[in-house]
């Protein structure tokens, strides 16, 4: 039916194509209006407008069904596409301008260095938010959208996360008192934690990290390890270590960025190196995303090759020297 009226003309009406949309997804006023947020007389409004700048009916109306016809179908096709590009890409510009949020479990920030640095040179219009993640709420920030990518110790078994490249790996040390007769040896073992009470994981951990990167419960010839109170933080552990007779098995990342004066590292044998991962969600929809990934492995790369000719003091790069507080 040809709609006479002299308002027809070319400029494009976002709202109305919107309206045109969602009623041909509803095929119902009433619960397009709802859809929008719009009263169903300004959906049956704009409908019309769209029919008059077209110049004839696009939808088919009784008091018992809506429905598209031929015309209207053919809108439909060529403006779904577009609007739901522009969706995308309004909502991809909001992500941008939000910037990149960046988390990290404390000891192993430093991996993500030279990624950032080369981030931040190729988007200086993106800014970048670093955030801690504790211990105790390893995937929260991530799956609660607080951060876009994160660090984690290997393995990550979350069947709703992407595991992106492996920044690093981190030799193991033991924390222990300095005031200990133990903490002038040039290594321990594992078998030695037999003799010793480490500080136990926290029930909020996750049951990965707990499983990979505390001891077992007993040494490889079967002797028990004790077990002392968990703690949430490093500083607190490190609190724990030098006052409370306690030992932590952490790595060689550890002193690099927490320290006590109270507190040694000494190299630990028998437990296998820490691997850093990169992690994101797999829904995930910030467009850059998969560059800094990229940038990440580069840069890890780089960092082992590195090692491999024995140049540099990256903590990462498989050395595991006796430190002092």
């Amino acid at each position: 039916m040809l709609i006479e009226d002299t308002f027809r003309e070319t400029r494009v009406d976002p709202a109305e194509l919107e309206a045109f949309v969602v009623l041909a997804e509803e095929l119902h006023f009433g619960r397009t209006a709802i859809r929008l947020g719009l009263s169903q007389p300004r959906v049956s409004q704009l409908i019309r407008s769209l029919e008059r700048r077209v110049g004839r009916r696009l939808v088919e109306r009784t008091s018992r069904r809506v429905a598209l016809n031929p015309l209207g179908e053919h809108l439909l096709a060529r403006v779904r596409p577009a609007f739901a590009d522009l969706h995308r890409a309004l909502a991809e510009t909001r992500t941008a301008a939000r910037g990149l949020r960046v988390g990290f479990l404390g000891p192993y920030g430093s991996t993500l260095d030279t990624a950032l640095a080369g981030f931040r040179e190729r988007h200086p219009e993106c800014p970048v938010t670093l955030t801690q993640i504790p211990w105790t709420d390893i995937y929260g920030p991530l799956r609660r959208g607080e951060v876009d990518v994160q660090i984690c110790v290997a393995p990550v078994e979350q069947p709703d996360l992407t595991v992106g490249p492996e920044l690093g790996t981190f030799p193991r040390l033991l924390a222990i008192a300095r005031s200990h007769p133990w903490s002038a040896r040039e290594s321990l073992d594992i078998e030695d934690l037999a003799e010793l009470r480490v500080v136990a994981p926290h029930p909020d951990v996750s049951a990965e990290f707990a499983r990979s990167f505390w001891p077992p419960a007993t040494t490889p010839s079967g002797r028990p390890i004790p077990r002392s109170a968990p703690a949430r933080t490093e500083p607190e552990m490190l609190s724990a270590v030098a006052h409370n007779d306690v030992v932590f098995a952490t790595t060689t990342a550890m002193p690099t960025y927490f320290t006590h004066p109270e507190v040694a590292f000494v190299p630990l044998t028998g437990m296998p190196a820490a691997r850093v991962l990169l992690v994101w969600r797999t829904s995930n929809d910030h467009p850059r995303v998969a560059e800094f990934a990229g940038l990440a492995a580069e840069a890890a790369v780089a960092r082992a090759g590195t090692a491999t000719q024995g140049i540099g003091g990256d903590p990462s790069a498989g050395g595991a020297v006796r430190q002092q507080a």
